[in-house]
Formats: structure tokens, C-alpha cells, sequence
């Protein structure tokens, strides 16, 4: 009988690894070399030569020095491989916002209909203290084909661009990283808003929005809207336009009561869907109306805000297109290709119905207490 030869133990490796892609043990990237050796009781030396015969095949890409090897599609008969997509959110779930629902349920609608297992991260960013060592341990441990990152802060995506699996960036600053992705790009529609509502004779405009977007510096969408005020004659001034306050019902009510005591805002444009209701209840309180005395823009819609007597003008942000970027994403991964592609999408900007010209006369609130 002949001894075992290296490459016929090579082969016989490449072998049991092809009838694994076939029966669908292994998907989407191969685990690392060490791993895989030892789950099939071969050395490295043996697995590595037999993953070169399978890459001149065409059967295993490549990914590139310090990336796990990707199975190309053609080796399912008749189907694509099914990647196993993992969603790492901001924060959980239940706390965020109507629109983040929508977008998270319509991507895994989506990635479920390619086929693929689409899965939520048991822990969020916010949960692991947004540490990029902790998030990248959890990442690992939920042991994904690739991942969609929702909302991440800029250390996270740093991290997540060093991963060996593939990463998209749904939102974040994620511009100069070798990551795909796909962002909302405010900044036309925040121009179009000031300059709609410096036409109509606005000069003191209020932008209320969180934390992220003034600390620890003003980012790009705050600076637009400035940038905007300023191009329109109007002087800016980043502590009453881009007012700090604690993020808090009790610090949104000294907020407004700052703003309508002094130099009451004639229009208001708010970020998040959850202000909008306790500020249209201090401006009642208060004896001043939606558009009449206050234009106000939501930047955030929300389902419920449908019930309001004054159909709210808004921003209409692109889920669908989003969804559809990260549909392109996946269909190159599943034939075995990394892509890098990054997308800036535009809201759209829905005047409604609570924009109007500016009074000649300046309200301002009288303090109960």
C-alpha cells in the first residue's frame, strides 16, 4: 500500500471542504486557518495547500491579508450561499425611534428574502459602553458571514474596517474607511429648509437636536445649517442656534423656556420625533400657535405626528434606497466579491403645512413660577 502522500492528503482535504459548501456547513467566509485546521484534524501546512487548489479552482476567493477566505456562489448547486448577516444597532431596539424600526424591519425583510439568515446583536453599542474592544469581542462571538453597522460612532467604525468579515456602514462617518455603506445626507435639505423660511422673512431659526450633533464639536449637519443662516444674511451664533441642553424632558421645558423669555425663535426645526409633542404642548401652554406665531420643521417624522391638527413639515429620508445599497452589498458578497461602494443619500424636504410667514410682532412667554 502506498503511503499517504501530502497532496493527496491535500486533495482529500479540498474534497471534504467542497462537499461541505455543498451541503451548506460552511457559508459565506471561511473560518481562519487555525480554526479550520483544527476543526478538520489536519496541520495548517495541509489545510493551507488544500485551500490553494480550491482558490485556482475558483471555489474560494481570497479576501486579502488579514480577511478570511469568502466561498464563491457557484459552489451551491442552484442557489446562492446564504450568508449569516448580523445588525449591530446604536442602542436597543425598544428605546429607539419609529423611523429606526422601519429601517431595521426592512432590512431584515429584505436580506430574509435574498435568502440569507438575518439576525439583530444580542447586545448594542450602547450597551458595551460603545468600547470598540468590547463590541468587537461581542461581534465575534455571535459568529457572522458579514455585518451591518447601524449609527456607529467613528471609533467603533474604525474597528469594524479592521474586521476580518465584511462590514457595512449604515450611517456614521465612514467616508475615508475601506467599508461599504450608505448615509443620510442632511445637509441639502437643511439648506432648503432655511432658505424656504429666510424667503418668508425668518431671522431668529433654532435648531434643536442632540447631544451627537454639538459635542464634542458642532458636526458637519450643524455647521451646514449655520453655514446656511449666514448665507441668507442672518447672523449665527452657535449658542442660540445650536443651543446645548440637557437631554431630558425637565431640560427640553428650561430650553424653550430660555429661548421664549429672551429672543423667541420664529421657526424651529427639531431632530427627534420625541420633542416635537412636549414642544407643541409648551407653545399652547403658552398661547402660541403652529404656523401663526412658530413655523416648525421636524427633521425625524414620526407615524403618530399623522394625527396632529397641522400636517408637520418634514424631511423624508430615504429608507428605500438605503435598503437597496445594502441589497447591491450582498449580492456581490454572495458571488464572492467585496465591495467597498459608499453612498450619500438626500432626504427629500416636504414643506407641509406648519411653515408660515414671519409675524411683524416678536411673542414672548411669561414664566408661571
Amino acid at each position: 500500500m502506498q503511503p499517504v502522500t501530502r497532496s493527496s492528503l491535500s486533495e482529500r482535504t479540498a474534497s471534504h471542504l467542497r462537499d461541505g459548501f455543498q451541503s451548506g456547513r460552511w457559508q459565506g467566509a471561511l473560518p481562519g486557518v487555525r480554526q479550520l485546521a483544527s476543526e478538520l484534524g489536519v496541520s495548517r501546512d495541509v489545510l493551507r495547500d488544500a485551500l490553494r487548489l480550491l482558490e485556482n479552482s475558483g471555489e474560494v476567493l481570497h479576501g486579502g491579508a488579514g480577511r478570511h477566505r469568502l466561498i464563491a456562489a457557484s459552489t451551491k448547486v442552484g442557489v446562492k450561499s446564504a450568508l449569516r448577516v448580523g445588525i449591530l444597532l446604536s442602542c436597543p431596539l425598544e428605546q429607539d425611534n419609529a423611523h429606526t424600526h422601519q429601517l431595521i424591519f426592512g432590512i431584515r425583510q429584505a436580506v430574509e428574502s435574498m435568502g440569507h439568515v438575518c439576525f439583530l446583536a444580542p447586545k448594542s453599542a450602547s450597551a458595551l459602553r460603545q468600547s470598540p474592544a468590547r463590541i468587537r469581542e461581542h461581534m465575534l462571538k455571535c459568529r457572522a458571514d458579514a455585518w451591518i453597522v447601524y449609527s456607529a460612532e467613528r471609533s467603533v467604525l474604525e474597528m469594524a474596517a479592521e474586521l476580518a468579515v465584511p462590514v457595512f456602514a449604515l450611517g456614521g462617518m465612514f467616508e475615508d474607511l475601506p467599508l461599504a455603506g450608505s448615509v443620510t445626507d442632511l445637509r441639502p435639505p437643511l439648506h432648503s429648509a432655511v432658505s424656504l423660511l429666510a424667503a418668508l422673512g425668518h431671522r431668529q431659526i433654532v435648531l434643536i437636536c442632540p447631544l451627537s450633533w454639538r459635542h464634542p464639536h458642532l458636526n458637519q449637519r450643524s455647521q451646514t445649517f449655520l453655514q446656511s443662516l449666514r448665507q441668507h444674511g442672518i447672523k449665527a451664533e452657535p449658542h442660540y442656534n445650536v443651543p446645548d441642553w440637557a437631554h431630558t424632558p425637565a431640560g427640553l421645558h428650561d430650553l424653550l423656556e430660555a429661548l421664549f423669555t429672551t429672543t423667541p425663535p420664529t421657526a424651529l426645526l427639531v431632530m427627534e420625533p420625541e420633542c416635537v409633542g412636549p414642544i407643541l404642548v409648551f407653545l399652547a401652554e403658552h398661547g402660541l400657535r403652529v404656523p401663526e406665531d412658530v413655523s416648525l420643521i421636524n427633521l425625524l417624522p414620526d407615524p403618530m405626528q399623522s394625527f396632529y391638527r397641522v400636517a408637520l413639515a418634514h424631511f423624508e429620508w430615504p429608507i428605500t434606497k438605503h435598503i437597496r445599497n445594502i441589497i447591491c452589498w450582498l449580492r456581490h458578497l454572495a458571488k464572492g466579491r467585496r465591495s467597498l461602494a459608499k453612498a450619500t443619500v438626500p432626504p427629500g424636504f416636504v414643506r407641509g403645512e406648519s411653515i408660515a410667514k414671519r409675524m411683524n410682532r416678536t411673542k414672548t412667554v411669561e414664566l408661571t413660577h
